[in-house]
């Protein structure tokens, strides 16, 4: 991952200090320091909040690289509203 040096520069093309980027994302300063140093581990939650204020996918936020996937979601995207079609939500059971 390249979170450490992603984080960094997002910030400078953002105009924002890793101090305001946590107070915007709601993560704590300590745990985006943390990040950038390597020292702790990634909860979900707080990088999708990181990579949204950085108005970035959390793929490119972790990896420093355009979402090799992010085609596939317009191309459904595309398809569902091209058209009449019916959405079916079934829960999963797990065993």
């Amino acid at each position: 991952m390249k979170l450490d040096k992603t984080i960094s520069k997002l910030c400078k093309t953002e105009g924002l200090t890793l101090s305001a980027l946590a107070k915007k994302a709601k993560v704590p300063t300590q745990t985006l320091h943390a990040w950038t140093t390597g020292r702790t581990s990634i909860n979900p939650d707080q990088v999708k909040a990181v990579a949204n204020i950085l108005k970035v996918s959390t793929h490119r936020l972790l990896f420093d690289e355009p979402d090799p996937y992010a085609h596939q979601a317009e191309e459904v995207l595309e398809e569902i509203f091209k058209g009449d079609v019916r959405v079916t939500l079934e829960r999963i059971k797990r065993r």
